[in-house]
């Protein structure tokens, strides 16, 4: 591991400070914006250091950062996967409070202050507060109007998000407890963040704030539209959920979470045109939990049912 550093920590007395750590493999041509989006955040009273970790690019990164020489931290490892690369950040972040942004999305503008605002309400310790996203193209144009947003903050727990994923890639979050329980774990390849979260919320309070922070790059290639290695995943998190002792889930806990599972599944397929798949997800979904019983997850009474019938007349066609 390597690292450079040609800037100064922007350390101003009286201040608050918090890191904002931007894990990189291979992006360099959208890491500008996620630099610069992250450069921009702060204020008169928060300071805010932007560390960015390269996971062993072999793209043109090197020179990108290069750029920001001066005003950014770099850490140089070898390849060795998202969570390896977040976890590096948090140890090695100047400051306890970090901000994770993914290097093809974007902070929203003053994400930074709006988080920092956000956790020092609600009178708990939040070890974790995430935000909302709104989808951007390749451009960074956005794909959809805002959503409506009421700039609370709302507890989650740590059933919840068994249940769901309900965070954002962004979020503010206490270092200090993520690095206790071990930090993100490198043998999941996707949806390591959500087994994170869950595994915090499991011994200390979370919450998520009802603003958008995230300008989420819809560019086609994102782990989420590889529909088989994502499901895979999100079997693997909630495998270690039902293992998890602090959870305490309950036996209809656990199927709702497997069905969701399966109808997100099946959203990912359709997403890619593989319709058949997707027609068998829904299915497997509706005879795993009844109809009507994912209220909590967020999934619509008739929606399986809406999925079932559109994917399979598209598989035929």
């Amino acid at each position: 591991m390597s690292r450079w550093n040609n800037g100064s920590p922007a350390l101003m007395r009286g201040h608050e400070m918090l890191t904002i750590v931007i894990p990189t493999y291979n992006y360099a041509r959208f890491l500008p914006d996620a630099i610069e989006s992250a450069l921009a955040q702060g204020g008169e009273r928060l300071a805010v250091e932007v560390l960015v970790v390269d996971d062993g690019s072999t793209d043109d990164t090197q020179q990108v950062l290069a750029r920001y020489s001066t005003r950014i931290r770099c850490i140089h490892q070898s390849n060795a996967g998202l969570s390896a690369a977040r976890n590096t950040g948090m140890r090695e972040a100047r400051h306890d409070w970090v901000i994770f942004l993914d290097s093809d999305d974007m902070l929203a503008a003053g994400a930074a202050a709006a988080f920092w605002q956000a956790h020092q309400k609600g009178g708990k310790a939040w070890a974790v507060v995430a935000g909302r996203d709104r989808a951007v193209d390749i451009h960074g144009s956005f794909l959809a109007p805002s959503p409506p947003a009421t700039g609370c903050l709302i507890p989650v727990s740590a059933r919840s998000l068994v249940l769901r994923n309900r965070f954002a890639p962004a979020v503010l979050a206490d270092r200090r407890c993520l690095l206790e329980l071990g930090g993100f774990d490198p043998a999941l390849r996707a949806s390591e963040d959500r087994d994170m979260w869950i595994r915090v919320a499991a011994r200390h309070p979370v919450a998520l704030l009802d603003q958008v922070t995230l300008l989420k790059r819809d560019h086609g290639s994102n782990m989420s539209r590889a529909a088989a290695r994502q499901t895979a995943a999100i079997e693997q998190v909630l495998a270690k959920a039902f293992a998890n002792p602090d959870l305490h889930l309950s036996a209809r806990d656990r199927r709702m979470a497997c069905a969701t599972c399966l109808y997100q599944s099946a959203l990912m397929y359709s997403d890619a045109g593989e319709h058949r798949a997707a027609a068998w997800q829904m299915l497997r979904s509706i005879l795993g939990c009844p109809l009507g019983a994912l209220k909590d997850a967020g999934v619509p009474p008739f929606s399986r049912l809406r999925g079932l019938a559109g994917n399979w007349v598209k598989s035929l066609r």
